[in-house]
């Protein structure tokens, strides 16, 4: 895999809404899977599949502690990207973004792009 392919993938894998959710939380501390899922208020199984992902990515840790398992973000860096990306996102305004389109479907191979806005 190039290291573009790990990027996306990376990517990928904190880009999805609960994860997202997810890691917000973690930037403040590490957090077991139940307080996650309260928190949320989403299953303890949605909770657990998604840390799973995060895991498998080298993005969230675990500890065990009797029988808790406390999970945290594996790097400062990672937490100030989440921190940095909301900020950003504000600042350049993509939450007006409705939808976009990256080559998936009618401009599969041609590298363009296809963006969506409320507007």
């Amino acid at each position: 895999m190039t290291a573009e392919e790990n990027q996306a993938r990376f990517l990928r894998c904190i880009g999805e809404p609960t994860r997202l959710q997810i890691l917000k939380l973690l930037t403040k501390g590490e957090r077991c899977v139940s307080e996650l899922a309260r928190v949320l208020n989403k299953e303890q199984s949605l909770i657990s599949h998604h840390l799973k992902a995060l895991k498998e990515c080298n993005i969230v840790k675990d500890r065990q502690e009797t029988q808790k398992v406390y999970y945290e973000i594996t790097n400062d860096r990672l937490a100030k990207l989440i921190i940095d990306s909301e900020v950003l996102m504000k600042e350049l305004s993509l939450c007006k973004c409705q939808e976009v389109n990256y080559g998936r479907e009618e401009n599969q191979g041609s590298g363009e792009e296809e963006i969506r806005s409320d507007s």
